[in-house]
């Protein structure tokens, strides 16, 4: 182990295995740095993919294989270079995979909660505004008292909130600015329509009322499907626990009688 440490070439190993640290922690801090940059969260996009891999790919590969090196020259031997493996295959594995698709993944579920609660968005747009309650104060209240069923859109919400303090905008101008930031496609249509209409000075509820029914229908239509895809997995599962009982079964009699005619039993 000692060698390891004085070989010539273990100073620029060191170094470039922190180069690849430094550029997985630079992939912890890009999505801060895009939030300081916008004033709201912006949520990765799909044209970044390619080089957050790479550069999770450049940080694990040198990470896990000073972990196989040390456990190498170290003479590590059953357990221990089987621990040393598992080890290292971990750290490739959140290093290299999970770590660049984290962000994806957390913005592709945020998008799809986002999408389920655009209906009750939209109810609710158009009892408050049917009652002549002005934008600024409708958003106020819906984003008032947090709710762990609807607390992202609430959070949505409050950052339009902070840019209509901050840059001055319309309510659901402001609306409309975030929610194309957060890629989710039925919702920036809902704003779009609010903020034209707050431009315009007219009435959404006709818009409101197509857009609520729209995705009703979709949303109806999706659950629809995942519920026979569910049932169907269910009845797979089902059908393949019934064979493996069966043929469980049928072996046992088969070594039993089998054993009980030889005068084993």
């Amino acid at each position: 182990m000692f060698d390891l440490l004085l070989s010539p070439g273990t100073p620029f190993f060191a170094l470039s295995a922190a180069g690849a640290l430094i550029a997985a922690l630079g992939l912890l801090r890009a999505e801060q740095s895009r939030h300081v940059f916008a004033g709201f969260r912006v949520l990765p996009s799909n044209a970044g993919f390619a080089a957050r891999l790479a550069l999770g790919q450049a940080a694990a590969i040198p990470a896990a294989g000073l972990l196989l090196l040390a456990g190498f020259t170290a003479g590590a031997s059953g357990r221990a270079w089987t621990l040393t493996l598992v080890m290292a295959l971990g750290m490739y594995l959140f290093l290299g995979l999970v770590l660049p698709r984290r962000p994806f993944a957390r913005a592709e579920a945020e998008r799809r909660a986002l999408r389920r609660l655009t209906p009750g968005f939209v109810s609710y747009v158009r009892v408050a505004l049917s009652g002549y309650e002005s934008p600024a104060a409708l958003l106020e209240r819906y984003a008032a008292r947090p709710h762990k069923r609807i607390l992202p859109l609430q959070l949505l919400v409050a950052e339009a909130l902070d840019l209509v303090r901050e840059r001055r905008l319309r309510p659901f101008e402001a609306v409309r600015t975030v929610a194309r930031a957060r890629g989710c496609r039925e919702l920036s249509d809902v704003a779009e329509t609010l903020a034209q209409a707050e431009a315009d000075g007219i009435s959404p509820q006709n818009a409101l009322a197509a857009h609520q029914t729209t995705l009703e229908a979709i949303l109806r239509d999706e659950f629809s499907r995942l519920l026979k895809r569910r049932t169907m997995w269910l009845l797979l599962t089902v059908a393949l626990s019934l064979v493996v009982g069966i043929l469980a079964n049928l072996l046992f009699v088969m070594v039993a009688g089998s054993a009980l005619f030889n005068g084993e039993l």
